[in-house]
């Protein structure tokens, strides 16, 4: 069973923003992480479960060519991308959203 997919506005933009921040330096480097990012979801849409909680009801999926991290929830059959941030970022961005997620 793969699990729907669900991105936040948050998330949606972290992905924009990291795209236009690679872009520049080479465009065919923003095009791989945008792939990198789809197939992360991928992965996570087929076993949710395998990826380590990091509280209650976070679960985060390191990207595996570019510094990223991809925080989501479970509910029911669909996946909640809270947010993707660079590994440097201050976990307290993920912690606000995963409270007030939209």
């Amino acid at each position: 069973m793969n699990y729907s997919i669900v991105l936040t506005r948050d998330a949606d933009a972290d992905i924009g923003s990291a795209f236009a921040w690679y872009e520049p330096i080479d465009p065919n480097l923003a095009v791989r992480f945008v792939s990198e990012g789809r197939t992360t979801m991928d992965r996570i849409a087929q076993f949710p479960f395998r990826f380590p909680r990091i509280n209650d009801t976070v679960r985060a999926a390191l990207l595996n060519r570019f510094p990223y991290t991809l925080y989501y929830s479970v509910e029911y059959d669909e996946v909640f991308v809270i947010a993707l941030l660079h590994q440097r970022r201050s976990d307290d961005i993920w912690r606000q959203r995963s409270h007030h997620r939209s």
